[in-house]
Order: C-alpha cells, then sequence, then structure tokens
C-alpha cells in the first residue's frame, strides 16, 4: 500500500475576513466555517508576535515565516506565494470554545488591517510590557488598492489587558532589532488601567 501523506496546517482554530462578503468567518469542530460578528465585543490582538512570511493558498496552504519578520531571510519559494502574516487573536466571548483564533491572509485589505493595528499599537506604552491590546472592530470600508477594490476593517483599541494565560508561550516574540511589521509587507494610543472584571 503507497504511503499517503496529508496536508499540513497550522491545526489552529482560525478566522478570516471574507472580502467579497464584507463578513468575519471562523473555523467550527466539523470543519465548516460560520458567520462571526467581530463587532459584538472586543477582542484581544497579539499583535506584537505578529508572523510574517510566504503565504500560498492555491492548492493547499503553504506557510513560510521569515525568521525574525524579514523577507531577505527566506526566498521566494514559487510565483504562486504571497506576502502573507499569521496572528493570532484571543475572546472568550466571541469564540465560545476555542478562545485562541488565527488570523492568516495575504490579501492587501486585511494586511492593511494588521499594519494599521500594528501601528497603532507601537505608539502605546504598553507595547513591549507583557500587555496585548482589546479592539473593537469596525465597518470594513471599500478602498482602492492599486488597480483592484478591497476592504480594510476598521478598528479601535479600547484597553490593554496582561497578556492572557493561552496566548503565553504560544508564538515566539520577534527579534527586538526587527520590524514586526515593515513596508515591504504591504506598502498616542494611551492604555487605560486593568480592570478584573473586563471580559474579553
Amino acid at each position: 500500500m503507497p504511503l499517503q501523506f496529508i496536508q499540513e496546517t497550522s491545526g489552529n482554530a482560525y478566522i478570516r475576513f471574507m472580502v467579497r462578503d464584507n463578513e468575519w468567518v471562523m473555523s467550527t469542530a466539523t470543519g465548516d466555517t460560520e458567520k462571526v460578528d467581530m463587532s459584538s465585543a472586543p477582542v484581544v490582538v497579539d499583535i506584537e508576535n505578529i508572523q510574517l512570511g510566504w503565504l500560498k493558498l492555491e492548492g493547499g496552504r503553504d506557510w513560510l515565516p521569515w525568521p525574525d519578520n524579514v523577507s531577505t531571510n527566506v526566498a521566494k519559494p514559487s510565483d504562486a506565494h504571497n506576502q502573507g502574516f499569521s496572528v493570532k487573536f484571543f475572546s472568550n466571548r466571541i469564540f465560545d470554545d476555542q478562545p485562541v483564533r488565527e488570523l492568516s491572509a495575504s490579501g492587501a485589505g486585511i494586511r492593511q488591517f494588521v499594519m494599521d493595528v500594528h501601528e497603532e499599537a507601537e505608539k502605546a506604552i504598553e507595547f513591549g510590557s507583557g500587555k496585548v491590546p482589546a479592539i473593537k472592530i469596525g465597518d470594513a470600508p471599500k478602498v482602492k488598492m492599486g488597480k483592484n477594490d478591497t476592504r480594510v476593517p476598521q478598528f479601535e483599541i479600547v484597553k490593554w489587558i496582561n497578556r492572557p494565560d493561552e496566548l503565553v508561550g504560544d508564538v515566539p516574540p520577534p527579534a527586538k532589532d526587527a520590524s514586526p511589521v515593515s513596508p515591504a509587507a504591504s506598502q498616542q494610543s494611551g492604555g487605560a488601567p486593568d480592570d478584573v472584571d473586563f471580559e474579553i
């Protein structure tokens, strides 16, 4: 009997932003996806630990991270690979049984979204202190990028909290001298004090 390898994936529960339908979806235990209202509550984004890399979605997901988030550290594997990212989101309220979800994509609009989150977070004194931002995600208006239209979700950092235990040690931090979101990947929020009954 011949050997049969399965397609490798990250195995993580995930969320995706569907540009054409202007909606967020999340994976389910059955392997399907279901619509999720990302505006219903704040969600934690471990933006400090974002991982950049080469991502191919055609014919099965192929993800090749860039060490230290520097694109020149890994040659582009093929023309089908594009600049992408992987970042963890956390919410007990929105994600129910699997509160840690991976957002991994290469589309221009969603890349711009994470770049904007990183830029805003990096301005805050809490960035790099072990705290993570909780953001409220809003509408995703249409914008023109190059020759195509896309959507860029809007957001607001509403609070900084201690990194949830579920995210501790989950993703190695990027090197301190590496810019986690660089211009190559596309093109002062003050924090309120912690509040123990703030449910994410």
